[in-house]
């Protein structure tokens, strides 16, 4: 599965339904940063550093971030609300099983958009709590089958009101709720309807908490000797590596070390969302956001070779997950297919020690604390 935007700003405004705010006329002229630079491409009004320029300007690395930030949740806002458009027609025609390819296509695209900011576990995701509100898992108890049993008993004009699913357990409020309620020989629509008018929600007000005005990305812009986050521009450019670095660990030690399990014995339910087949797809989304930011939102900073060799490292990480051919939760039962999943986890920890010997230091960073870390 080849990484499918990385080398090209055109890949990336394709790949991700880029926000109108961003887009520019071809005749507009560039803006010129100090050094009489371009900082955007005048053509598709992406942010843009020569390749290697090899100067940390966490200023300007501050600025394309945002920008990266603003595609990456805008794409999941926008998405989210055209897969309960999409819950919503079905249910008013019919609601029937199975359900169409048009609602199956609208979870997909939604709960992909998700993954690159599964990374992104601090500000406003971390305040609102949305990475178990958004994605439960790994369920270890399994909490959203009880939930959902739970919920099957209220009324239907509860279970099909955002507001009311917005008051009940955590795990039936995302994605794996859906993925459940879909595959029912007798969809339950009011859950539904619910459950993803809460999520089309959740997407909004994380966007609005990260750019509206007064957001996080306006914090982010005042750091200084005041700013109660971030004390200067650099500490941002810190918290970014450290959200890739965490990004990388839960590709590896989550979402292929569960299934994966020991050498002699592999446990391909704890696979995410194996139900639907999309647990490769996600670490693959994962992975394009990572690989987004270091291109888009790092840029020039990173100095040559260590930039070009990072981003091959990606490809061929992605090429590793195309080269297992078959869903996750089956290639791990099988010696011959589990060794393929293997090589897509020993990638990706060679990547993430890439980063730490020659990005991080490049930018003059270092990993600070993450999810990762616990408690």
């Amino acid at each position: 599965m080849k990484r499918p935007v990385l080398f090209t700003a055109a890949g990336f405004l394709l790949a991700f339904c880029a926000a109108p705010a961003l887009a520019q006329s071809s005749a507009t002229a560039p803006t010129l940063d100090a050094r009489g630079l371009p900082t955007h491409n005048a053509e598709l009004g992406l942010p843009y550093e020569p390749e290697g320029a090899g100067q940390t300007d966490h200023d300007a690395i501050r600025r394309r971030v945002l920008d990266v930030l603003a595609q990456q949740f805008g794409t999941f806002r926008d998405r989210t609300a055209s897969m309960a458009q999409e819950i919503d027609a079905w249910c008013a025609a019919s609601g029937a099983a199975p359900a169409p390819q048009a609602v199956s296509e609208a979870y997909r695209a939604a709960y992909l958009a998700w993954a690159p900011l599964d990374s992104y576990q601090f500000g406003p995701i971390e305040a609102r709590g949305a990475a178990l509100t958004v994605n439960f898992w790994p369920d270890k108890k399994g909490f959203v089958k009880r939930g959902l049993a739970m919920l099957h008993g209220l009324p239907a004009e509860t279970r099909a009101d955002p507001a009311e699913i917005a008051h009940l357990s955590a795990a039936i409020q995302g994605f794996p709720a859906i993925e459940r309620l879909l595959l029912e020989s007798t969809p339950d629509c009011p859950s539904l309807t619910g459950i993803s008018g809460n999520l089309t929600r959740i997407a909004a007000e994380l966007y609005d908490d990260w750019f509206a005005p007064e957001g996080w990305a306006d914090l982010a812009r005042s750091a200084g000797p005041d700013n109660p986050v971030y004390l200067s521009a650099e500490e941002f450019t810190k918290q970014i590596y450290t959200a890739l670095d965490f990004g990388l660990i839960r590709i590896a030690e989550a979402r292929l070390s569960r299934p994966l399990g020991e050498p002699t014995r592999s446990y391909p339910r704890r696979a995410e969302a194996w139900r639907s087949e999309l647990s490769l797809a996600l670490i693959d989304a994962q992975l394009t956001g990572i690989g987004q930011m270091i291109e888009f939102g790092l840029a020039g900073d990173i100095i040559e070779p260590s930039r070009n060799w990072v981003l091959r490292v990606v490809d061929q990480a992605h090429e590793r997950i195309g080269r297992i051919g078959m869903p996750l939760h089956e290639a791990v039962k099988a010696p011959q297919t589990r060794i393929r999943a293997e090589a897509v986890q020993t990638k990706i920890r060679y990547l993430q020690l890439q980063l730490a010997q020659d990005i991080g230091p490049g930018l003059g960073v270092d990993t600070g604390f993450s999810a990762a870390d616990g408690d």
